[in-house]
């Protein structure tokens, strides 16, 4: 369920932006938001947050929870 994150330019910027964050079926699993001075926040599943400077540390943290997620699901 791979979900990639738009690259965003927080110092062109004038509010904060929002972004649905959607998995390769188009389903709703989160949220992206960011903003010049306020960073990037990642909620996905309503559950997990995360709040950092770069656009690679938001990817990372999405692949981490994602892969947390699929290795809980039952393996047939």
């Amino acid at each position: 369920m791979p979900v990639k994150l738009p690259e965003t330019d927080l110092k062109s910027a004038q509010s904060i932006g929002n972004i649905e964050l959607k998995d390769e079926r188009g389903e709703h699993v989160g949220q992206y938001f960011f903003g010049k001075g306020h960073g990037r926040t990642v909620f996905l599943f309503g559950r997990y947050k995360g709040t950092f400077k770069t656009h690679a540390e938001c990817q990372a943290f999405v692949n981490g929870v994602l892969a947390v997620i699929e290795d809980r699901r039952p393996h047939p």
